[in-house]
């Protein structure tokens, strides 16, 4: 077990950054070619949205595995700690191999999946898509596990090598299966799925020449297991409940849509989604090593540390949060028409609504990891039960009124009055004051924002008036000089900003590494 982790976030963030950089390329250029036949996105969106099924199919026990693993990992515990990877990925696998069953019905019947589909191209397009779903589900069984295996060490800048690699092939295949009058969208899904299972081949190939794995032992230890089922089974049925919720609220916007207005609808909201979840993603590569570090401070029973830990970590992410929305919020009409083109106008709306859906996450992203670590059973339940619920009441209400708007709208409602109760908990879990907390963190980050806020928009209605990937260009160009200025401001401004980068750099020079 190691005693300082502070060269591990370094190698995770560098590695992370390239990734993000390979992210918004392939960002910006997948979605204008899949996005060229309107109809056509609009069935591969909804088709593919119904995966998220596979990203909960553990019931809630991955995630208790994960946190009871990496306390084991803490401990020196490697038998406890496989036996606990085995039984949750037994309980994933069983759910995978259900929910395909499922996929492989709407197969059958894609029109119970998407209004008005009718026998046809587009008909055989769907179909084609939800069986190469049904056949690549088991895929994720091997991802997730890979995940866990290095994310408790802190490690999971060896397996993103990896899935930088492939998706450098996926990006590249893009040129084989789109243009010049090619729209090969069903072999494009077809090969990326053949690279998602190489990766996770190298991946199995890489935990056992790092670590010398013990993967016969995983596997004897792949399978249901009363005493692991009795330990976990509290914090995962809170955890499923927490998942059912999630997926009621977030995860069924691209269905629910294209059942209610149609799949042109579908496409429209996707663009502003496709942001909204790329930017959750970014989110979680920025949080996700603190996850394991809150389960090694309770494994250890460090809880000082850990609070003081998770102060530090709210406080250094407020700017790589905060800025880049309000940045993108300016600049979201010259961004969606430069990226996707006029005839996404209805986006720009769409975009600038769910963009800001994660203005509290550098809040409520620590705040749920915290909950989780030290067990907090009711206020994770409390949380869960009312997203939904306020979601899809909004929803009844105000669909016809509003349209697709209408979920926009009420997704950064429930964002943001989440992020209020995520709020409080920290606030009282830190012992702390919502003056004190907006003295120590928000105010010194002001100054920074709001000259960037100045700066952008003077060009937000610059580059506007065509799609073209060098307009794209200049507008992410004055995102990113918008969020370096307020960002070198706040060095300024922030006195525990300037000494955690101070830190930083005097670790890297002095190469000791020795803090946290």
């Amino acid at each position: 077990m190691q005693q300082s982790y502070t060269k591990n976030y370094i190698k995770i963030y560098t590695i992370q950054i390239l990734s993000m950089l390979l992210g918004f390329v392939s960002f910006f250029i997948v979605v204008p070619y899949l996005s060229t036949d309107k109809i056509t996105y609009g069935i591969y969106t909804v088709c593919i949205s119904v995966t998220i099924f596979l990203s909960y199919a553990d019931l809630g026990f991955l995630g208790a595995g994960t946190k009871y693993a990496a306390e084991s990992y803490s401990r020196g515990d490697k038998e406890k700690e496989i036996s606990l990877i085995g039984f949750t990925h037994f309980i994933l696998l069983v759910f995978v191999l259900l929910i395909s069953c499922f996929f492989l019905f709407l197969y059958f019947n894609p029109h119970l999946l998407i209004k008005d589909l009718e026998q046809g191209y587009q008909y055989d397009i769907a179909k084609k898509l939800l069986l190469i779903l049904v056949i690549s589900s088991p895929i994720v069984v091997g991802q997730r596990m890979l995940q866990m295996i290095f994310s408790i060490r802190l490690q999971e800048y060896n397996i993103q090598i990896i899935n930088i690699i492939g998706s450098l092939l996926k990006i590249t295949s893009l040129f084989i299966f789109f243009g010049n009058g090619r729209y090969n969208i069903v072999g494009y899904y077809f090969f990326l799925q053949i690279i998602s299972f190489l990766v996770v081949i190298a991946g199995i190939i890489l935990a056992k020449h790092k670590y010398n794995y013990n993967f016969k032992l995983l596997f004897k230890n792949f399978k249901f297991s009363k005493e692991i089922f009795n330990h976990t089974k509290v914090l995962a049925f809170s955890t499923l409940f927490g998942t059912i919720a999630w997926i009621l609220y977030y995860e069924l916007d691209s269905i629910a849509i294209g059942r209610i207005i149609g799949v042109e609808a579908v496409a429209i909201y996707a663009i502003g989604f496709t942001i909204l979840n790329f930017f959750r993603s970014i989110l979680g590569v920025f949080f996700s090593p603190f996850s394991a570090r809150f389960n090694h401070f309770v494994g250890l029973g460090n809880i000082d540390e850990f609070k003081s830990f998770y102060n530090h970590v709210i406080t250094i992410m407020f700017p790589l949060v905060v800025f880049p929305i309000i940045a993108i919020f300016i600049m979201a009409k010259g961004l969606t028409i430069s990226w996707v083109g006029i005839e996404y106008t209805e986006s720009v709306i769409i975009v600038k609504l769910l963009i800001f859906c994660n203005i509290l996450g550098f809040i409520s992203y620590p705040a749920g990891m915290m909950l989780y670590a030290c067990e907090k059973i009711k206020q994770i339940y409390f949380i869960s039960a009312i997203m939904p619920l306020i979601f899809w009441i909004g929803i009844l209400f105000t669909v016809n009124l509003w349209g697709i708007k209408s979920f926009a709208i009420f997704k950064i409602i429930v964002f943001f009055i989440s992020g209020i109760i995520y709020l409080y908990f920290s606030l009282k879990y830190l012992e702390t004051s919502i003056i004190k907390f907006i003295n120590n963190i928000v105010i010194p980050y002001l100054p920074g924002l709001i000259i960037m806020g100045i700066f952008l928009w003077f060009f937000k209605d610059y580059f506007i008036d065509t799609k073209s990937k060098l307009n794209l260009f200049y507008n992410l160009l004055f995102i990113a000089s918008g969020c370096i200025i307020a960002f070198g401001i706040s060095i300024l401004t922030s006195k525990q900003l300037r000494k955690y980068i101070s830190s930083v750099f005097f670790k890297l020079r002095s190469k000791t590494f020795e803090l946290d």
